[in-house]
């Protein structure tokens, strides 16, 4: 049981660590999405946001 709930932490640690690493590398990305840049009403359709989550 010890190290099931060990292991859960570094899972958990592990991805906020790895997160900031990869936010602090690339960086948030301001570009509009296909669907907004090239919608066509058949491939590339905006979603409501409702839909999304």
């Amino acid at each position: 049981m010890i190290s099931f709930l060990l292991c859960l932490a570094l899972l958990i640690i592990g991805y906020f660590v790895y997160g900031k690493i990869v936010d602090n590398t690339f960086g948030p990305d301001d570009r509009e999405t296909p669907a907004v840049r090239i919608n066509d009403g058949v491939d590339y359709v905006v979603m409501p946001q409702w839909k999304l989550f």
